[in-house]
């Protein structure tokens, strides 16, 4: 919907390091009747990892827009070299202008460029998953072209779709809502909603609730939306951004009932990670993707989960070699000293250090660093899984904050970098408002 901006996805703050794997949790966790945001675990172990890729807001038909070419290189070049478990897609397929300033669509050309674009590069219905946004329902309340032209409304009918990865090592749950409004209004320059009547009907929230319920018995639940659950705070950036505007409190007590640890969305076309809590026990990851249809070094999302913890950085379009770090986790994923990162016993042997690495060139060297100081130290691939790299830290990186530091060699050289340190004893925290403990 927005000019994106340049929010940088890894933020260096301080804190925090998990424990050791096959160590019992020292610290009571809330019952939760699916997902377990709680358990994640600082590990040596290296087979239980998988990743995936998050984008929006490709605008296919917006005038000048980057959406055609970015999709077909994600679809294409960054899919054979990522090699992800799936690529969502979080709603605005179409910009519904032809080419004009304002939505006044939908559009048969956008529809079908945007359909040629999925069918050309062989995405299914069982790895690519595609919702819709605002865009694609303005004027078209039943989203009878995202159901005959996208991929998952060409294969379910529907607008939601919710799937699972299983693993030897454990079971996982996505769902993508459907989050742009189902009156067919036409877009308008009257605020606050400009024709943008965001939310979840009773329908949707029924199938969202079956869907939690079917899937309860899995290690973690992640969700997906195109809008914000909330307006975000006024900026220059957001001062027109929209959000849900109906069957909000229902799906965040659904989102709190079944232990969801991470809502992701796109819409305002920056990146940035928060923490939402309102009407919660603890809160989830509330993560914004940037538009892979614009111009942008936060094109997409490259998201992990090892040892059921979760670890995310932001990506630029045709940029290589990948490095994301996923072993010790970010403590600072969207709040400072996020619960799920953090509230797990440590001990002191074995400082794992792990990352994904990913180049479309052979990868010459991966290494890594404590505290930006010293030598830069071998990485290893890790055997039968080339794209995992790991080391023993040469410190020990338990008691106090320490930055972690990796980078590859390939086509270009590429890094990531983290904080670490020692969990601090747990506190109550008033929750005012809808987030807590927000970085920017």
């Amino acid at each position: 919907m927005k000019t994106p901006g340049n929010t940088r996805g890894k933020r260096i703050l301080s804190f925090v390091l998990l424990a050791a794997a096959a160590v019992p949790f020292l610290f009571p966790v809330p019952e939760a009747r699916a997902g377990n945001p709680h358990g994640a675990i600082y590990s040596s172990v290296t087979n239980r990892v998988f990743w995936f890729v998050l984008a929006s807001d490709s605008h296919v038909g917006k005038k000048n827009g980057k959406g055609p070419e970015n999709l077909q290189w994600l679809l294409g070049e960054a899919k054979d070299t990522i090699d992800p478990s799936f690529i969502v897609l979080t709603g605005d397929l179409t910009d519904s202008t032809d080419g004009g300033l304002y939505p006044d669509g939908p559009y048969l050309s956008e529809w079908t460029e945007y359909r040629n674009i999925v069918d050309g590069a062989g995405a299914t219905a069982s790895f690519f998953f595609d919702i819709p946004g605002n865009h694609d329902e303005y004027n078209d309340g039943t989203l009878s072209f995202f159901r005959n032209h996208s991929i998952q409304g060409r294969a379910t009918g529907g607008t939601q779709c919710s799937w699972k990865r299983d693993f030897a090592f454990g079971s996982y749950h996505f769902l993508g809502t459907c989050t742009a409004g189902n009156d067919g209004a036409s877009f308008s320059l009257i605020p606050p909603e400009y024709g943008d009547h965001a939310g979840l009907d009773e329908g949707e929230l029924t199938f969202i609730e079956n869907a939690l319920e079917a899937n309860k018995e899995a290690d973690l639940t992640l969700a997906f939306g195109h809008h914000p659950l909330v307006r975000p705070a006024f900026t220059l950036e957001t001062w027109d951004d929209t959000a849900l505007t109906y069957g909000l409190d229902a799906f965040v007590g659904l989102m709190n009932d079944y232990g969801v640890s991470l809502y992701g969305y796109g819409h305002t076309h920056v990146y940035d990670e928060q923490f939402f809590v309102r009407d919660m026990t603890e809160g989830v990851i509330y993560l914004n993707t940037a538009a892979v249809g614009e111009i942008s070094n936060n094109a997409y999302a490259l998201a992990a989960i090892d040892c059921n913890g979760i670890s995310v950085r932001s990506l630029e379009v045709k940029s290589w070699p990948l490095v994301l770090i996923t072993a010790p986790l970010d403590p600072n994923l969207g709040v400072a000293l996020n619960p799920y990162t953090w509230k797990v016993p440590r001990v002191g042997t074995g400082n794992p250090v792990r990352a994904l690495v990913f180049d479309k060139n052979p990868i010459l060297s991966v290494e890594y660093r404590i505290d930006e100081a010293g030598s830069w130290l071998p990485m290893q691939a890790v055997p039968g899984n080339p794209h995992l790299w790991e080391a023993d830290a040469s410190v020990d990186l338990s008691g106090q904050t320490h930055i972690v530091e990796v980078r590859a060699t390939g086509s270009s050289t590429g890094w990531d970098r983290i904080p670490t340190g020692e969990p601090p004893a747990p506190v109550e925290d008033e929750k005012k408002g809808c987030f807590i403990n927000t970085i920017h």
